[in-house]
C-alpha cells in the first residue's frame, strides 16, 4: 500500500519534470491515476466517491473564488493606469537604486503578492526594474528571490484557507507559527536580495534598513496572525514595510528635496484606493464579526478495507462578508466607479479586464480542482497516512527538520504554495501526530517552506524569464536564487526542530 501512495507524487513529478506537461494536464493525469488505484486498491465504493470528489469541488470552489477576485483586481489597478501611477512615483519618492531595487523586489513585490500573487509580483515588478536600468538576471531573481517569503501569504490568504481545507488544525493555531517562520525566510532573504544586487558589501549597507523593516513586518504579520486577519496579512505587511523603509530613507537623506509626485488622470491616492478599502473592509468586517455563514456538510461512509471515514460538519464553511472575495469585489466595484468618472475605464477596457482575468485564472481553476481532488482522495482513503508513517518511519525525530524541505518540494514540482499545502498539509499533520508532535508547527513550518520553494520552481523561473524577454537564461537566473533558497530552507528545518523539541 507504501508504495501505491506514492505513485500520484511520483506521478506529478514525471509529468511536470519530465514530461514537461502543463500543470493542468498533470493534475488530470495525477487525479485519473490516484482515482484508479483508489478504486481498485482501497475501494471507497460509488458512494464514497461521489462524497470524495463533492468535498474536493466545494474546497477547490473556495479558494478559486479568491484567485478570480484577485485577480480580477490586479488587471483593474492596471489596465486603468493606476499601478502606473504607483510605480512612477516609487521613483520620484526614492532615488537612490540600492534602495530602488530592495523596495520594489523585496517589499513591493509582497505588497503586490498579498493582493494577487499567482506570478503578478514577477510579471509587474521584473520589467519595471528593468525599465529603471536594473540588469535583467538580477531583476527577475531579486523579485523571485524577494517575494518568497510572502507567498504564503498572498492572494488573499489562498494559501493559508488551502491549508486550512486539508487538515483539521485551525487556522488560528498554524497561521502564528507561519508568522515566525515567515519573518526567519524574510530576514535572511532581504541579505540574500542585496547580494543579488551588489554582493556582500551592499549586505552589509542593506542592514540599516533589512532589521528595522524585519522588526516591523514581523510584528505586524504575528499580530494579524494572533487576530486571524487573514484576508489581509500579506497586504499590510508589506504596506508595513513599504513604510518603514521609506522612512528610514527619509531619515538618511533629511533635507534633500523630492520632486512632485507624478499624476496623470489619477493621482496617487486615487491609485491606492483598491488597496486601501480591502483594509478598512476586512477591519470593520472583523470588528462588526457578521455571522451570515455558508456551510457544506458530508456524510460518513465505510471503504471496503473496513475504513471508517467520519462525517463532516461544516467541512467547507465561509462567513460571507468577511470572505475575502465578497471584500476584494466591493472593493473593486467602489474603485471601478472613480475609475470611470476620472475616464480611465469604459466597456472596451472592462472587457478587456475580464478577458486577461480568464485567460489567466481558467488554467489555475482546472489545476486546482484536480488537485483539491486528488488530495481528497489520498486522505480519505488512507494514501496520506501510509505516506507520513513511511516517512516517520525513516526519518524517526529528525522529520521536522525535513519538514519544510518537503514542502519546498511540493511546490517546487506544482509550482504553487496553495498547491503544495493541498497535496502535502494533511501529510505534515499526520506525520506530526504519529510522532506525539505539535501539528500547527509542521504546518506552519510546511507552508513557508513552499513559499521559498516557489521562488525556483521551474514554472515560475520561466515566468520570469518570459516577463524580462530573458528566455533561455534561466540557469543564470538559478545561480542567483537557487543557493539562497536551499540556505532559508535548511534555516527553517532547524528552527522547527528547535521549536517543535521545545513545545
Amino acid at each position: 500500500m507504501t508504495f501505491l501512495s506514492f505513485l500520484p507524487i511520483v506521478s506529478l513529478i514525471i509529468c511536470l519534470m519530465v514530461l514537461k506537461m502543463s500543470a493542468g494536464r498533470s493534475g488530470a493525469v495525477t487525479f485519473l491515476l490516484t482515482f484508479c488505484i483508489c478504486a481498485a486498491a482501497f475501494r471507497p465504493g460509488t458512494e464514497g466517491f461521489g462524497i470524495i470528489l463533492g468535498k474536493g469541488f466545494g474546497l477547490a470552489i473556495f479558494v478559486i473564488f479568491i484567485i478570480w477576485g484577485a485577480m480580477f483586481l490586479y488587471n483593474t489597478v492596471n489596465e486603468t493606469g493606476a499601478l502606473k501611477v504607483i510605480n512612477e512615483n516609487i521613483s520620484i519618492i526614492i532615488d537612490d537604486k540600492y534602495v530602488q531595487f530592495m523596495f520594489l523586489a523585496w517589499i513591493f513585490a509582497p505588497f503586490l503578492q498579498g493582493i494577487a500573487g499567482f506570478g503578478v509580483p514577477v510579471i509587474v515588478v521584473a520589467p519595471i526594474l528593468i525599465s529603471m536600468g536594473f540588469d535583467p538576471v538580477k531583476s527577475v531573481a531579486g523579485v523571485l528571490l524577494g517575494h518568497s517569503w510572502s507567498i504564503s501569504f498572498g492572494s488573499m490568504g489562498s494559501s493559508i484557507y488551502a491549508m486550512d481545507m486539508v487538515t483539521d488544525v485551525p487556522i488560528g493555531d498554524y497561521v502564528p507559527y507561519m508568522a515566525v517562520f515567515g519573518t526567519i525566510a524574510m530576514i535572511i532573504i532581504g541579505f540574500a536580495v542585496s547580494a543579488i544586487y551588489g554582493g556582500a558589501s551592499c549586505m552589509i549597507r542593506g542592514a540599516v534598513y533589512i532589521i528595522p523593516a524585519s522588526a516591523v513586518m514581523g510584528a505586524v504579520l504575528f499580530t494579524l496572525a494572533k487576530l486571524e486577519m487573514v484576508s489581509v496579512i500579506g497586504l499590510i505587511t508589506g504596506l508595513s514595510g513599504l513604510l518603514t523603509i521609506f522612512a528610514v530613507y527619509k531619515l538618511k537623506n533629511r533635507g534633500k528635496k523630492t520632486a512632485s509626485l507624478y499624476k496623470d488622470k489619477l493621482n496617487l491616492f486615487q491609485s491606492v484606493l483598491p488597496y486601501i478599502l480591502i483594509v478598512l473592509l476586512s477591519v470593520a468586517f472583523f470588528i462588526l464579526d457578521p455571522k451570515w455563514v455558508i456551510e457544506l456538510d458530508f456524510p460518513g461512509y465505510t471503504t471496503g478495507l473496513g475504513q471508517i471515514v467520519e462525517a463532516e460538519e461544516a467541512y467547507v464553511d465561509f462567513n460571507v462578508l468577511k470572505y475575502p472575495f465578497s471584500i476584494i469585489l466591493m472593493s473593486s466595484l467602489i474603485s471601478m466607479a472613480l475609475y470611470r468618472s476620472k475616464n480611465c475605464i469604459d466597456g472596451a477596457k472592462l472587457k478587456k479586464i475580464m478577458s486577461l482575468t480568464v485567460k489567466k485564472c481558467v488554467p489555475t481553476s482546472i489545476t486546482l480542482i484536480f488537485l483539491l481532488c486528488t488530495a481528497q482522495m489520498m486522505m480519505d482513503s488512507g494514501m496520506i497516512s501510509a505516506i507520513a508513517d513511511f516517512l516517520v518511519a525513516v526519518t524517526g525525530t529528525f522529520y521536522p527538520a525535513i519538514s519544510p524541505a518537503i514542502g519546498t518540494i511540493g511546490a517546487f514540482i506544482t509550482g504553487s504554495n496553495t498547491n503544495s499545502n493541498v497535496l502535502l498539509g494533511n501529510l505534515q499533520e499526520t506525520a506530526a501526530l504519529a510522532l506525539g508532535l505539535e501539528p500547527a508547527i509542521m504546518c506552519g513550518a510546511q507552508s513557508i517552506g513552499a513559499s521559498v520553494g516557489n521562488a525556483i520552481g521551474p514554472t515560475t523561473v520561466a515566468l520570469g524569464a518570459t516577463s524580462a524577454q530573458i528566455t533561455g537564461q534561466e540557469t543564470y537566473i538559478y545561480k542567483k536564487t537557487l543557493l539562497p533558497a536551499l540556505l532559508t530552507v535548511a534555516v527553517l528545518g532547524i528552527a522547527n526542530y528547535v521549536l517543535i523539541n521545545l513545545m
